[in-house]
């Protein structure tokens, strides 16, 4: 997805928030100078979650402030997750249609993410969890992507957050069930980002127990095609469908052409404007039919 104005105006003022309790005047306007000169640069390359990291840098070098280290949250959520995962899978398999529900929760869990939102709580994974996943999949969405599993015989499954990837694993372990002939190949983070999900933390969960893992070679919060690893790239290309988790890697991925089933909610006033959708409404739509 090309950066957009709304998301560059976005940009520069959570830099202004980040700096507005810093006393001296001059180096913060200095500060803010080099942001906008940033933006005035932006590239056919660029997109909002390549270009955020690198504000991240820039205040951390600029500031002389170590990065934000999210570690002990992408632990504390991974295990939240963990603990409730044997009834999660339980009401799974006991639903109607245990890969539409298995999604559904996966859905819920794109709410743990650090990047987009500025509380995210325990208490509120809890209670989305709990409210029987209200928003169904696109209907007519869901029977394309069955039908494209039917025939498939590679996948690739992209995460996003932590504690949102051990529900992705159920959806795994459901895949691999009722598809057992079809190549899964999960693809994390190569490098910390923000809150998520590393090769580290895949193994944390238990997730390389049950299919191949590989981490994506960079440090974007997205799938950026331009500067993952060639590895990472070609099993996207070769891939017969993608599930691709979050809206950092549709912000990344959007107009690339593959069949990518996306599956996120709405966590920012520009997803909600071009979705015509309400604070974390769930999204399942197709690249190649959006």
């Amino acid at each position: 997805m090309k950066f957009n104005p709304f998301c560059m105006c976005c940009a520069v003022s959570k830099q202004e928030q980040k700096i507005r309790s810093f006393q001296d005047m001059d180096k913060k306007v200095e500060y803010m100078k080099k942001v906008m000169d940033r933006m005035a640069s932006i590239d056919e390359e660029d997109c909002a979650p390549s270009v955020s990291i690198e504000l991240k840098k820039m205040f951390s070098d600029f500031w002389d402030q170590p990065m934000e280290d999210y570690s002990s949250a992408k632990k504390e959520f991974n295990q939240l997750m963990l603990d409730l995962e044997d009834s999660l899978e339980e009401k799974i398999r006991h639903s109607d249609d245990p890969l539409e529900t298995a999604l559904l929760y996966a859905r819920i869990g794109n709410y743990i993410d650090f990047a987009a939102l500025s509380d995210v709580n325990s208490d509120t994974v809890l209670t989305l969890l709990e409210e029987d996943n209200k928003d169904p999949l696109d209907t007519q969405e869901y029977l394309h992507f069955r039908k494209d599993l039917d025939s498939a015989s590679r996948l690739v499954y992209l995460t996003d957050n932590c504690g949102e990837v051990v529900l992705d694993k159920l959806v795994i372990k459901l895949l691999k069930e009722l598809y057992p002939e079809l190549d899964i190949t999960v693809i994390v983070r190569g490098f910390p980002a923000i809150n998520d999900a590393t090769l580290d933390d895949a193994r944390d969960i238990g997730l390389t127990e049950i299919t191949r893992v590989i981490g994506n070679g960079n440090d974007v919060g997205g799938t950026w095609l331009p500067h993952i690893s060639a590895k990472a790239r070609e099993m996207l290309e070769t891939a017969d469908l993608i599930i691709s988790k979050g809206q950092g890697n549709y912000e990344t991925l959007h107009d690339c052409g593959l069949n990518i089933y996306y599956l996120f909610l709405c966590k920012c006033e520009w997803f909600q404007y071009q979705f015509k959708a309400r604070p974390l409404q769930g999204m399942f739509i197709n690249e190649r039919r959006i």
